[in-house]
């Protein structure tokens, strides 16, 4: 769908985080994670039909932090800020 123009993918960039952890945590609080586990770290080479393999249809959610901005309540999680 992609090659044919119908489906049009998008980059989100945060360059405030501290590190790669911290985006991916936030980009799945956030409901803007679609990369399936298994994908993570491998090289696309190995991984065939990435877009099976790899693409959720619907958006890897999971709370980290209950001081920080969710799709979904995450109060049972830790802070990430004291004080907060």
């Amino acid at each position: 769908q992609m090659a044919k123009g119908e489906k049009k993918p998008y980059v989100f960039h945060m360059c405030w985080t501290l590190n790669r952890e911290d985006k991916v945590a936030y980009m799945k609080q956030m409901g803007m994670w679609y990369l399936n586990d298994k994908c993570v770290g491998k090289k696309a080479a190995s991984l065939g039909d990435i877009n099976n393999a790899c693409c959720s249809a619907e958006p890897i959610i999971e709370c980290f932090y209950q001081d920080k901005a969710s799709i979904i309540p995450c109060k049972d999680s830790p802070q990430k800020d004291k004080g907060s």
